[in-house]
């Protein structure tokens, strides 16, 4: 009994060194009118970059941006897309190499004609260094 328990511990202790990466699986959900995802909730030192994937609210041919900012509201990088008609699809990469640990969220915006659509993600995501 006591082999069959060690031998238990040793396969989980191995399974989390082998499928522990840079960043927590799970991935961080939006509210608003555009939908996206970060990739991960927590990114640690591993981590290169935290990538944000997800859908415009409207197929328009104009621009959109996305912004990550800190808790306090402050606008850490900014990067704007023009967007062509065709597919409302994104796919947007900010590296982590010179973000501060600390706690970040993400905001994607666009408009057209005097309209407004905007997203952001439902919780902060957590950068450690």
């Amino acid at each position: 009994m006591k082999k069959l328990v060690m031998t238990l511990f040793t396969a989980a202790l191995l399974g989390v060194v082998i499928f522990a990466g840079g960043s927590e699986a799970l991935a961080m959900d939006s509210k608003g009118t555009i939908k996206f995802k970060t990739d991960a909730n927590t990114y640690t030192k591993r981590a290169t970059s935290i990538v944000v994937t997800g859908t415009l609210a409207r197929d328009l041919d104009n621009g959109f941006a996305v912004i990550l900012s800190n808790n306090k509201g402050k606008v850490i990088t900014r990067k704007d897309f023009w967007h062509s008609i065709g597919s409302r699809n994104f796919r947007v990469s900010f590296s982590t190499r010179n973000l501060p640990a600390g706690k970040y969220d993400v905001h994607v915006a666009q408009d057209w004609g005097g309209r407004y659509w905007s997203g952001e993600l439902k919780h902060y995501i957590t950068v450690q260094h």
